[in-house]
């Protein structure tokens, strides 16, 4: 007996051994190479060695599959039709806006020189996919000289079409509405000139910008906003009887119902320069999309509001637009990702439900809409006696409640109202 003990061991130990030497040919066949690839490559090469699906072909087949025979060329017709739709409500921007009556001569800092032109074009990534005007960066590089439409005030219309893909909220989706959310590939021309442009953009605003604004500002990201708001509700929550109530207020198709007159008049507000103004509304002007699926094109659609999501300009118009929203508790954002708190007392009366009023009518006031049935509640205590949460009335939206959850995603992490992890953890688990 104790002999195939000893052989047992000395067999284990082997394939121990073995599968040791695998794991590491392994790690540097396949993993070590990739400390040196940028994100994108990394979590590309990452799905094929986990067996996911690395192409976007099956994004809408559950979509597909309602219209005749799959037809993508007709999917693609019917979300673009909805997308333009979401904003048919919005007054159309037109050159009556006074931001387009400029006399003035350009100020020689703001003329844009060859120089700078190769300088923008040299940070353009040379795999980058081109917009809908088919032009590679190359190209571009060769004729920086003809870029001259700040001076002008005029840019070509083939600027202004977005290829809009399609990319699916859920796996399968099955509602356009609610499932699919719209980025936009704009030509590199424009995405080069956008980067220009958003630099004197952001020259004019530094110093405006709410600080509790943490989305699309140099050397902050949602991490910085994640530390701050967990520290300050552990803090909270260790006094007696304290607790905390947050909100997480959720916009629909924020991107998509910007009025272009209201953030034309935002953005005159801090000074911004009268050209790099007017080249901002000549942008927003009879802009135009169209859907692609595959090989096949939607019909170009043009939507009277918003702005494009993916480009370098869109979240940082939205940042702009949202800047003047403020509440009388903590309001803390993240581009869209609106996240507001109280800290309460059980003895004192919350005020939190005026805050969220406040942003109410300010969503109204600027033609953008809060959705309650995704805004979120959670009320953060380490109390034993958990009871308390069930006599905190619901806070309302628009006359509807909102519902209080134990958990919520904040920007990708799972915040538990006890502050404990294991519910994010049992996330990333399943992710994997």
């Amino acid at each position: 007996m104790s002999g195939d003990l000893n052989q047992a061991k000395i067999l284990r130990n082997k394939v121990n051994r073995a599968a040791s030497k695998l794991k590491y040919n392994f790690y540097q066949t396949q993993i070590a190479a990739m400390h040196e690839s940028g994100s994108h490559d990394w979590w590309k090469h990452m799905k094929t060695i986990m067996g996911l699906k690395t192409n976007g072909k099956s994004c809408t087949q559950g979509l597909a599959k309602k219209t005749t025979d799959g037809d993508c060329g007709l999917l693609a017709n019917t979300m673009n039709a909805f997308f333009v739709s979401v904003s048919d409500h919005l007054p159309r921007l037109n050159k009556s806006h006074k931001v387009f009556d400029v006399n003035e001569e350009l100020p020689d800092q703001y003329v844009i020189s060859v120089c700078t032109t190769f300088k923008a074009l040299e940070s353009v990534k040379a795999n980058k996919a081109t917009g809908p005007d088919n032009i590679p960066a190359w190209v571009l590089r060769n004729y920086a000289n003809v870029l001259n439409s700040l001076r002008e005030g005029v840019l070509p219309m083939e600027w202004k079409m977005a290829n809009v893909i399609p990319l699916p909220k859920t796996s399968p989706p099955v509602s356009i509405e609610k499932d699919i959310r719209p980025i936009s590939l704009t030509p590199i021309a424009a995405n080069v000139f956008e980067s220009i442009i958003m630099k004197w953009v952001d020259e004019t605003i530094e110093g405006e910008i709410d600080a509790k604004q943490f989305g699309g500002i140099s050397g902050t990201s949602t991490t910085d906003v994640l530390v701050e708001l967990v520290h300050m509700w552990y803090k909270a929550t260790d006094k007696l009887n304290s607790y905390v109530r947050v909100v997480m207020l959720d916009f629909s198709k924020a991107f998509d119902l910007i009025n272009h007159h209201l953030l034309l008049d935002k953005l005159q507000s801090y000074g911004l320069p009268a050209h790099v103004l007017r080249w901002m509304a000549t942008f927003l002007l009879d802009i135009a999309q169209r859907v692609k699926i595959g090989n096949e094109y939607s019909h170009s659609g043009h939507p009277s509001g918003g702005v494009p999501q993916g480009t370098l300009s869109g979240p940082k118009c939205f940042l702009v637009y949202i800047n003047d929203l403020r509440t009388t508790v903590p309001l803390y954002k993240y581009v869209d990702d609106s996240t507001l708190f109280e800290i309460c007392d059980r003895n004192d009366v919350s005020a939190i439900q005026e805050s969220v009023d406040i942003a109410a009518r300010w969503t109204e006031q600027n033609d953008m809409k809060l959705n309650s049935e995704k805004s979120k509640e959670i009320i953060i205590s380490f109390a034993q006696d958990g009871n308390f949460r069930s006599t905190i009335p619901n806070i309302k939206i628009d006359g509807r409640d909102i519902a209080q959850v134990c958990h919520a995603k904040l920007l990708g992490v799972t915040i538990s109202q006890d502050l404990t992890w294991n519910k994010h953890v049992d996330v990333c688990e399943k992710g994997w």
